[in-house]
């Protein structure tokens, strides 16, 4: 059954069920449609320009992210269509809504300006931040980083009422080329240490840009 917090426009990220906990790949969309109890109506994800089709009869982790928390449930595909140039999916849920504790995790895509340097040098190197959530980062830059390759993140985060700038030690995750004639990088970025006070800020940050979102698409 579908939790009351759950509203239309709510993001929702799908994890295709697989029995590997590691190298789970998830996906970002938003709710279109609640048809009924147990279901759901979502616009098919979207990843570099690419649509990303739902297999039918597929099964898929969801977390639901609503103003009332996080919410994970499993998932079947059962519907598929399109309607002019959209694609969407009907999932039906398998399990019950249940709050999931994960506020580190919540991820949010946002195009942000930051710098980062490899640990041992002096030099800061501009790239753009793709999403962030209080555990890392993914960003764009000109520069090949490699796997386990040590960064240090100065990342400007401003408020309503304040401006915070944290300065965040990562590990290097993947870093793949997205543009050969631009020559532009993909890199993922996990943080190593994060105070809980840095953290903190980051998961407000997140959450008042999605408040911000959530009421400007509703026209408040």
């Amino acid at each position: 059954m579908i939790n009351s917090s759950v509203e239309l426009g709510d993001k929702i990220e799908v994890i295709r069920k697989t029995g590997l906990k590691t190298n789970q790949h998830s996906f970002f969309s938003k709710i279109q449609e609640i048809p009924d109890e147990n279901q759901i109506i979502i616009t098919a994800p979207i990843e570099n320009g690419k649509i990303i089709p739902l297999e039918m009869n597929w099964e898929y982790y969801l977390c639901i992210y609503t103003a009332n928390g996080l919410y994970r449930c499993e998932s079947e595909v059962v519907d598929r269509k399109r309607v002019d140039h959209m694609f969407y999916a009907t999932l039906k849920l398998k399990t019950k809504m249940q709050k999931y504790q994960r506020r580190q995790y919540y991820r949010l895509d946002c195009v942000l300006s930051f710098h980062y340097k490899n640990d041992e040098k002096e030099v800061w190197n501009n790239g753009l931040i793709l999403d962030i959530s209080g555990g890392g980062l993914r960003f764009t830059s000109n520069a090949q980083l490699v796997p386990l390759e040590q960064v240090v993140c100065h990342i400007q985060l401003n408020f309503e009422d304040d401006q915070k700038h944290l300065y965040v030690n990562g590990s290097i995750i993947d870093c793949n080329i997205i543009d050969f004639n631009a020559n532009i990088y993909e890199t993922r970025v996990a943080f190593d240490t994060i105070s809980n006070d840095a953290r903190e800020i980051v998961i407000r940050f997140i959450f008042e840009e999605e408040r911000k979102r959530r009421k400007k698409e509703k026209g408040m």
